[in-house]
């Protein structure tokens, strides 16, 4: 069985490194919304999907329809377009923007070829194939474009969760650097300083680190289908009232999601100062804490906040999950009262 010391310092490392992860997703899920890397992601995705020629006018004027425009705030793009809204609005520009869509499948493919400015594009072709695929079924023929869409729109799934990780891992290094976080130092001073090893222990235990999880901001796929879809809309009438209450929604959300981002990065920086581990580059007497160091000294400083950087980029997910199971190790491993008699 291991040492109770070696789970007590375990379970601390563990539950430092929960707090630091939530607070890396914290200032990443910040950024995210100040530098809008979500509808940029979805405009390069659409990009590459609604392929037109040059200047690339079928996206241009996807993002210019009153279903898509109304999504975000004025001059910005929208992080995410529900699948029915693209569909909708994809057939009315590729019909001519006349508001009102045929009701037969195989008069909205002549009127496309017909209307001819995106029929003979690569994206045009494409959904020519998907409506012709659908025979007479107008509504097959829609649900083809939105599974069309959904597809493309996982690949951009993975290519925001991609630039993720580089940006999570990016602010850790920020972060373990700013406020010295060195997961060597802090685990040699658990191993000697067993007061403060109990603290730490106690904090862990005490800490409702699932409500913590809870509070954090979803990292949202960014635009996919299945969330927040749109009422119904007439089949052959496209309306504008649902993408204008969203734009509301949206631009009350964006807002209020960089203003809880900021409050949970803040009140997690002031949990891990609490905690009083060798954290910061100042001493208690005021001292720096690299004073008289040397080349090793140096080496072991910058292996230990690179080790609690790359601990910071794994996600609270995975830390939440291994504080658990080391919480029911130490569980097991208590050995049961004595009864009297």
């Amino acid at each position: 069985m291991l040492n109770s010391s070696i789970l007590d310092i375990a379970l601390g490392m563990v539950f430092l490194f929960v707090l630091v992860s939530l607070l890396c997703s914290a200032v990443n899920e910040m950024l995210a919304q100040v530098f809008r890397m979500r509808s940029k992601n979805l405009e390069v995705g659409l990009g590459n999907l609604l392929q037109s020629g040059e200047g690339n006018k079928l996206a241009d004027d996807l993002y210019k329809h009153p279903l898509i425009n109304g999504l975000s705030k004025p001059g910005q793009k929208p992080s995410y377009i529900p699948p029915k809204n693209f569909t909708l609005a994809l057939m009315d520009i590729m019909t001519g923007n006349t508001g009102k869509l045929p009701s037969d499948n195989k008069a909205l493919i002549e009127t496309i070829e017909k209307q001819g400015l995106f029929a003979k594009t690569e994206a045009g072709k494409s959904i020519i194939l998907l409506l012709h695929e659908a025979g007479d079924d107008v509504e097959k023929a829609r649900k083809n474009l939105e599974g069309w869409y959904n597809d493309a729109m996982d690949r951009v799934g993975g290519w925001y969760k991609q630039k993720t990780q580089i940006v999570i891992f990016a602010v850790a290094l920020i972060v373990c650097t700013a406020l010295n976080i060195d997961a060597i130092k802090i685990s040699q001073t658990l191993w000697t300083d067993i007061a403060l090893r109990q603290a730490l222990v106690q904090a862990a235990s005490s800490t409702d680190v699932a409500g913590l999880m809870a509070q954090q901001p979803a990292e949202q796929k960014p635009p996919a289908a299945g969330d927040d879809k749109p009422p119904e809309q007439p089949d052959n009438q496209v309306e504008t009232d649902t993408a204008a209450t969203n734009a509301a929604t949206t631009r009350a959300d964006a807002i209020k999601g960089v203003e809880q981002s900021a409050r949970t990065a803040g009140a997690l920086i002031g949990q891990i100062r609490e905690l009083h581990l060798p954290i910061g580059w100042k001493k208690p007497d005021g001292q720096w804490a690299f004073a008289g160091f040397g080349f090793m000294e140096w080496l072991v400083k910058i292996l230990g906040i690179l080790v609690t950087t790359f601990a910071g980029s794994l996600g609270a997910p995975f830390w939440f999950q291994l504080l658990n199971k080391i919480v029911d190790l130490r569980a097991a491993g208590k050995q049961p009262g004595k009864s009297g008699g």
